[in-house]
């Protein structure tokens, strides 16, 4: 498995540097993010079992991601010149609210610094562009065992859905309808 070949930063010397919630600086991904997202993605497609890790098409969809920022983008956290957690979004339209919704993925914050509020900030600047792109609310999936993240969503009023996600890729669905 790729994911085994990346490894999990150790005690990072950053962390006497970041104190305080205001040495967390959240701005746009950029291109020279790209690896230390690939990361976090391998740690977080880890949890989620649906999903096979694969480093190219990581990249491949971060780059996607990166190229039209009117209607997706990344955001991540930043401190001491080191990318600490991410969260990618898209906005899609919702037929049952009549409007815009951000579609949120991929929120994933270093373990060495969880619960510092990073996911809070990169979750509010996440809402604060969706809403300047016309978007009324937000949706997104989190694997049933990630308990932190549910956890983690529901503090920040998201509320639990009686939908299920159900997912496919096209060629395996083609044969079964064709």
């Amino acid at each position: 498995m790729p994911w085994k070949t990346v490894k999990r930063r150790k005690n990072i010397s950053y962390r006497k540097m970041i104190k305080t919630m205001k040495n967390i600086r959240i701005r746009k991904g950029e291109p020279g993010d790209i690896e230390a997202m690939v990361t976090f993605l391998h740690h977080l497609f880890a949890l989620e079992k649906d999903f096979v890790i694969d480093a190219d098409k990581n990249r491949a969809g971060l780059q996607l991601l990166l190229a039209d920022q009117r209607v997706r983008t990344i955001f991540v956290a930043e401190a001491a010149g080191m990318v600490l957690g991410m969260v990618t979004a898209q906005i899609v339209v919702s037929t049952s609210s009549g409007g815009y919704s951000i579609l949120l993925e991929d929120m994933y914050v270093d373990a060495g610094f969880r619960r510092k509020g990073i996911g809070t900030k990169l979750l509010a600047q996440v809402l604060v562009w969706g809403s300047a792109q016309g978007a009324g609310r937000v949706q997104l999936v989190a694997d049933v065992t990630n308990i932190g993240a549910l956890m983690f969503y529901r503090q920040a009023g998201l509320l639990t859905s009686r939908m299920t996600a159900l997912y496919g890729t096209l060629d395996a669905i083609n044969k079964k309808i064709t």
